[in-house]
């Protein structure tokens, strides 16, 4: 984000020396790599609570969630029906939630539980290439500079109608359209989802509309019917396809990312609805940012980082910035891990699984070029490209 070097700054200057020695026991219980490039926060309150994070998943290492590095070696993983994963699930640009116990303002924590979900399954429909948007289901995504395609995928111009993909990201009602932070292919999928507030809602004829798709709920069981009320965010599956512009679905239920009680909270993700500068939608959480310190004008559409307390089903902020998505280098990316793969000739390797190009201009730290090889421990900073399908590599610390 455009506003962080002024943030950390005046953090620095506001702060004391406690985010230092929480950010030196985590490294050291392998929460984040030594070197300039481990990016953990200096100074600020210190403060360490029970809090509740939300957005993409920017890196790794420690997990990077919000801004916020997580120690993440002894968290509980799982998908968003509860099944038990593995952090080698967790990818670049899966919109998680972590709970456990962080510094926002140090910008590190120790990671309990992480719990990542997507907002579509299902095979792709019409693509528009140069508007940069497809739909899926009946449903339109919409991608940005930023938006991490899995390596099988080169970019929007890779996919075919019939496709079937799953993507995570975040909801705009002013256009009705997802933008995408993440797209993979799912070619053995079954069954086919989508997540989204409920509008239009017709309990007679038991239908209402998420994303522009008309959903018919009559197959699903009442006792499987959650509370259905305008606005209301649920997960409707099925294994059809939609059909005379009407999706008969037979799995529905609430689905709130998270449940704003009294807890400290830091969430990512794009403006739906703005009511005014100071009062909007994220991912459905009702933002109240009247007392907060704003950097950057919010809007629809817009992705932010809100920091403050849930109060009353209302996250009451004391931080809010405004990202700059306009350029493809505006996200960057973070991995610290061991090399696999390496291809001398494409100077391409993996970094946890994620497809790394180093073939560009890279800023060496602790060796150089030559040095790249498999087994070596590296930290990396690096934008998506999704033409080359990898991260492009901008900076590279080597560990050891």
């Amino acid at each position: 984000m455009s506003s962080k070097l002024n943030r950390a700054l005046w953090r620095t200057l506001s702060g004391g020396l406690a985010g230092v020695v929480l950010a030196s026991i985590l490294t050291a219980c392998g929460g984040g790599g030594g070197g300039e490039l481990a990016g953990v926060g200096t100074g600020g309150t210190g403060t360490v609570s029970s809090t509740v994070g939300v957005g993409p998943i920017s890196g790794f290492g420690s997990v990077i969630i919000s801004g916020v590095r997580y120690d993440d070696s002894a968290a509980t993983v799982t998908d968003e029906d509860g099944n038990a994963r593995t952090r080698a699930d967790l990818k670049l640009g899966m919109v998680s939630v972590v709970n456990g116990s962080a510094d926002f303002v140090a910008g590190t924590g120790v990671a309990t539980g992480i719990r990542y979900g997507s907002e579509i399954v299902g095979p792709v429909g019409a693509v528009d290439v140069a508007a940069g948007r497809f739909t899926v289901l009946g449903a339109t995504v919409r991608i940005k500079a930023t938006t991490v395609f899995d390596d099988r995928l080169a970019g929007i111009g890779a996919l075919r109608a019939g496709d079937r993909v799953e993507v995570y990201g975040f909801f705009n009602a002013a256009d009705g359209a997802y933008t995408a932070t993440r797209i993979e292919p799912v070619a053995l999928t079954t069954r086919f989802k989508l997540r989204g507030p409920v509008e239009a809602l017709d309990t007679a004829n038991r239908r209402f509309t998420v994303a522009g798709v008309r959903l018919d709920y009559s197959s699903v069981p009442a006792a499987g019917v959650p509370a259905l009320a305008n606005g209301l965010i649920v997960r409707a599956s099925s294994a059809r396809l939609p059909s005379g512009g009407l999706w008969g679905v037979d799995s529905l239920g609430a689905a709130p990312r998270v449940a704003l009680a009294d807890v400290e909270l830091k969430i990512e993700g794009d403006i739906s609805v703005l009511t005014s500068p100071t009062s909007f939608v994220v991912d459905g959480v009702t933002v109240d940012a009247s007392a907060a310190r704003i950097s950057g004008t919010p809007a629809v559409g817009r992705r932010v980082e809100v920091e403050g307390r849930g109060r009353a089903g209302i996250l009451v902020a004391t931080e809010l910035e405004v990202a700059d998505e306009d350029t493809p280098d505006a996200e960057e990316f973070e991995i610290t891990a061991l090399i696999t793969d390496f291809d001398a000739d494409t100077q391409r390797f993996r970094l946890r699984g994620q497809l790394i190009d180093a073939s560009g201009p890279v800023s060496f730290e602790s060796g150089s070029r030559s040095s790249l090889a498999n087994g070596r421990r590296v930290e990396l900073k690096g934008y998506f490209d999704a033409q080359a399908g990898a991260v492009i590599a901008t900076k590279i610390h080597f560990e050891y």
